[in-house]
């Protein structure tokens, strides 16, 4: 039996001695086993998982323990690794709050906000000025205040805006950018932020799934450690 299941790994694993395999499956690995979301912007890495999903399937299930998903959101479809076990939610498990610290979270949220928002939007922009005014006029612009600023007033000085939005904004993007749930894009004089949401970044909806269904719970943990 064992002889039987070496002799099927390696048919299947055949697939890496073709020349297309041999040249961009190392750039692919060193992307998905990052945690990368692949899109068809990256043309050779995507067409790989089009033309190997199965091969490719079976190699990450055997020697990682992994699966090999495909998307589709908005007519745009994705490829990505994971453990078996996403849909739990981070809340579930405790490891998963490693990710991203309570802040990063809250501002993951807000831009899984943002992209619903413009849903039925081909390009979906975000600038500095829009995540401002989602934090100063959104439904939910109190407890955004209180989160960020940890007070409630009308408007805060620049270097308020800077230290204790802009700075952490700016982090968390370039997390989202390495898994290809943004792509920023170029800034214009007097500008900080300036990036596109893709489809990918429903994959937070999915990790932090009870943070977003107990919002308040969460937000209300969040003010407890902030005072």
């Amino acid at each position: 039996m064992e002889n039987e299941n070496n002799k099927e790994i390696n048919q299947n694993f055949s697939f890496f001695e073709n020349a297309d395999v041999q040249e961009y499956f190392a750039d692919l690995n060193i992307e998905l086993l990052s945690g990368r979301h692949i899109q068809k912007d990256r043309f050779y890495l995507y067409k790989l998982l089009k033309d190997y999903y199965n091969e490719l399937s079976f190699y990450y299930e055997k020697l990682y323990g992994l699966e090999l998903l495909m998307e589709t959101r908005e007519n745009s479809k994705y490829y990505y690794v994971d453990y078996p076990d996403t849909s739990k939610g981070a809340l579930a498990n405790p490891s998963r709050h490693k990710m991203l610290t309570q802040k990063q979270t809250l501002i993951g949220l807000i831009l899984l906000n943002m992209y619903y928002e413009q849903y039925f939007e081909n390009k979906k922009e975000v600038r500095f000025a829009d995540i401002k005014k989602e934090i100063k006029e959104s439904e939910n612009n109190i407890l955004y205040k209180k989160l960020f600023f940890n007070k409630v007033q009308d408007d805060y000085l620049e270097g308020d805006w800077s230290i204790k939005v802009i700075k952490p904004f700016k982090s968390v993007l370039r997390e989202f950018s390495r898994l290809g749930w943004i792509t920023n894009l170029a800034v214009e004089d007097g500008e900080e932020i300036h990036f596109v949401l893709r489809e990918p970044i429903i994959r937070f909806q999915k990790l932090y799934e009870k943070e977003i269904t107990n919002f308040t719970e969460f937000s209300e943990k969040y003010l407890s450690q902030l005072q």
